[in-house]
């Protein structure tokens, strides 16, 4: 009908058409709302109470902020980027927990800001396993540590070189950090660099750490065996009389001696001992009693044996220099370091494997290096021909009830099962 009056209004007068038409316009908007009150198969009777309409408000907006650690970044300065004018409160919440001398590059601070613009929550993930949230309430800021759980595994792991150590573990399924640990097991007797062979082999037993499924890092390796030039180095790990955990044989003798076969754990020898080599600084033939390794500047130089430092400090052609005196008559020098270990100076004691010095360029060099020097009841020897004796063996009542835990080892060396939950 409504569709009709409009046809009809044409042959209307003009006011009589505009009447025509808002009677149409009705018509039609009552039909759309018979139309959609029916939807839900209801119909709104007269007189019924109309149910009223809910509105929800939209949740106010909650910015994130995500701001990366760079160097020369402190407490203070990560504050003032995250958190604006309210960074004191924020600096001294972060203070409280985060040691800003180990603020490291690359880590993530990620926050969120309030509808005002407020830091509002906050997660700093330390690593891994570790991360501190914070959040601001009404009575100041909030701090708790999530912990996620480690699982170990102990797991066996071999392999054969082709190039390196490196990449016989990676071929192996294992991570560089294992490659350096068994390098350092074996020290005392295989230079990882200059002895290394085409078809040298392992075999680790190693407790691996996982959280949340993925790796986190290595634990204890409870046994090794190297093969190196067809010649077969077993070690398994006990502690000591004292209590302290070494390494030993499967007769029940350390694998630790006197010295180190190198002073740095990997790097390659540039120039050997010798009694008339070519100086290129000075440009004639003269001595060289030490062997010199070439590294980049700044590797980590390890003392070869325990002692005394006799001397740490500038030493003409030498460059920054430490000298160390040794039982039995033996004294270890290291030459052109850029600069020293930290406490290391004249008068302290050192343990093996120490940190000393690292390797620079100092004195009378051409580039980084490190000249390394032995002297034995005053004469120079040839560092890489040094005859080490091992350390005390454990003590007989000691030894009986490592060769039997030796034994149980062995399996594992061999492919034996671990025990559940294995530990040492």
């Amino acid at each position: 009908m409504g569709w009709w009056v409009i046809a009809r209004s044409e042959q209307l007068n003009r006011p009589a058409r505009l009447w025509a038409r808002r009677i149409a316009w009705l018509g039609v908007w009552m039909g759309l709302s018979v139309l959609i009150a029916s939807c839900d198969g209801t119909r709104q009777v007269a007189g019924e109470p109309v149910d009223p309409v809910v509105v929800v408000p939209i949740e106010a907006y909650r910015a994130p902020i995500q701001v990366t650690v760079s160097s020369g970044d402190t407490i203070e300065s990560m504050s003032r980027r995250l958190a604006g004018d309210g960074w004191i409160a924020w600096r001294d919440a972060l203070s409280g927990e985060i040691d800003s001398r180990r603020l490291r590059p690359g880590t993530l601070f990620d926050g969120i800001r309030s509808p005002g613009g407020d830091l509002e929550e906050l997660r700093v993930v330390l690593d891994q396993r570790s991360e501190l949230v914070f959040e601001a309430t009404t009575q100041g800021i909030t701090t708790s540590r999530v912990e996620r759980e480690v699982v170990s595994e102990v797991v066996r792991l071999e392999g054969i070189v082709e190039s390196s150590l490196f990449q016989a573990v990676n071929a192996a399924g294992g991570r560089p950090a294992l490659a350096v640990e068994i390098a350092d097991i074996f020290r005392w007797d295989v230079d990882f660099l200059r002895d290394l062979r085409q078809g040298d082999s392992f075999v680790v037993v190693v407790d691996e750490q996982r959280i949340e499924g993925e790796f986190y890092r290595y634990g204890t390796i409870f046994a090794a065996r190297f093969t190196n030039k067809n010649r077969a180095m077993d070690a398994v790990i006990y502690p000591d009389q004292e209590g302290r955990l070494g390494y030993y044989d499967l007769n029940g003798h350390p694998l630790r001696k006197m010295f180190l076969r190198s002073p740095l754990k990997f790097s390659r020898i540039t120039s050997s001992f010798s009694n008339s080599r070519f100086h290129p600084v000075l440009k004639k033939r003269m001595p060289h009693y030490g062997v010199d390794y070439g590294a980049p500047v700044g590797t980590a130089v390890h003392a070869t044996a325990d002692g005394v430092v006799t001397l740490a400090g500038r030493n003409g052609g030498a460059g920054n220099m430490v000298r160390i005196r040794h039982p039995n008559g033996y004294q270890t020098n290291y030459l052109h370091l850029s600069k020293y270990g930290s406490g290391v100076r004249k008068g302290v004691r050192i343990s093996q494997g120490q940190v000393i010095g690292y390797v620079g360029s100092t004195g009378l060099s051409t580039g980084p290096h490190l000249d390394y020097r032995v002297k034995h009841n005053g004469s120079w020897i040839n560092p890489l021909r040094i005859s080490s004796p091992p350390v005390k063996p454990l003590k007989d009542d000691r030894l009986q009830r490592f060769l039997g835990h030796a034994l149980a080892v062995l399996d594992l060396l061999e492919g034996g099962e671990a025990p559940i939950g294995a530990r040492c």
